[in-house]
């Protein structure tokens, strides 16, 4: 669908996020060519897809971290990205983690409430080697939402997280959304994760998109409920996966 297509699509929302026609090389491999995608304000979007299909390099070119690509780009000034690894700094503690590179009269009370936000009042003097898989990983949302972002970029930030961590994760995420309403785009290998929390789902293969479906599925979602696995199955069979595993090799 063209650029024009997708507006007249989505006339009645503005458009948080617009790629027309974009086109991005690594040497002699295409990675994209011509890719077209409108992200709504508030939008919460998924994309899935294979090891290699251009996942991360989409979250790069919409993050503003790569700007070696052909055709249009608009996005937010306000960006804001978490990676699976929470890349705190060992040397500061929680609270300077969170408000790094910030500035301001208000900038510590701005930090203790995204701090409180994510549950981890209690920390704000801890270092981070003193933290679980699990309040490193709040710590980096709490970074990223501080800032106020109005486009919200994760790259699988729950992947490395035992099951039970990554379930609670997700509900805060969850409700992260609801209170401050960024468009989101995540990045994930989970199809199961990707149905619970998505307005709308896109699957990456060979650099376009071969799936784009919204998911008109009140919140809170039961992961038995019948809805939910319909959906989880066509992205399986989206992806080329029959079987009963969510995960992606």
């Amino acid at each position: 669908m063209t650029i024009d297509g997708l507006a007249k699509e989505s006339a009645t929302v503005e458009p948080a996020v617009v790629l027309d026609g974009v086109g991005r090389s690594f040497d002699d491999r295409v990675v994209f060519d011509g890719l077209d995608l409108m992200i709504d304000k508030g939008e919460f979007v998924v994309i899935l897809g294979h090891s290699g299909t251009g996942k991360s390099t989409l979250l790069r070119i919409l993050a503003g971290l790569d700007r070696e690509f052909s055709g249009r780009f608009l996005a937010p000034d306000q960006r804001s990205i978490a990676f699976q690894e929470p890349r705190l700094v060992p040397w500061r503690r929680v609270l300077a983690n969170v408000t790094l590179g910030l500035t301001g009269n208000d900038v510590q009370n701005r930090g203790r409430e995204a701090l409180a936000e994510v549950g981890l009042t209690s920390h704000i003097r801890a270092w981070p080697n003193t933290l679980s898989g699990g309040e490193a990983q709040r710590v980096a949302l709490a970074r990223a939402m501080v800032r106020m972002p109005e486009l919200l970029l994760l790259d699988e930030p729950f992947g490395a997280l035992d099951a039970l961590t990554r379930v609670q994760m997700q509900i805060l995420l969850m409700e992260l959304c609801a209170k401050h309403r960024p468009s989101v785009v995540l990045v994930t290998h989970d199809v199961e994760e990707a149905v619970l929390l998505a307005d709308r789902l896109l699957v990456l293969h060979e650099g376009r998109f071969i799936l784009d479906q919204r998911v008109a599925l009140p919140q809170p979602r039961l992961r038995t409920s019948p809805d939910v696995q319909r959906i989880r199955a066509e992205v399986l069979g989206a992806l080329g996966v029959f079987d009963e595993r969510s995960e992606l090799q």
